[in-house]
């Protein structure tokens, strides 16, 4: 194979592999954001939540025994000038939350 086919091949991986990397990222954005809303809902109106954060990248988690790919991540709320931190694990695959615990 000449060096300019070989120059293409390497061109063409590069892209595939930012594609690939960038379809995560964007999709790990969108769980992020829906996992979130989850768990405000389950905190109730009552919490406001006053900040946020996820992980950026799966992680393998074991919750109750049970290994599998996870999120990662916590808010932080405020009740009557109570302020408060929850951390909390969702599935990477389903979204559904799988651990929620107060922190602070």
């Amino acid at each position: 194979m000449s060096k300019k086919g070989i120059g293409s091949l390497i061109v063409a991986g590069t892209v595939l592999a930012a594609g690939a990397a960038t379809t995560v990222l964007v999709k790990h954005h969108l769980d992020s954001e829906k996992i979130i809303d989850k768990v405000k809902s389950v905190l109730g109106e009552d919490s406001k939540v006053i900040g946020s954060w996820v992980e950026p990248f799966y992680q393998r988690v074991d919750v109750n025994g049970r290994a599998t790919w996870g999120i990662v991540g916590g808010v932080t709320t405020m009740d009557d000038f109570d302020v408060a931190q929850y951390h909390f694990i969702a599935d990477a695959l389903t979204g559904e939350l799988l651990n929620i615990k107060k922190v602070q």
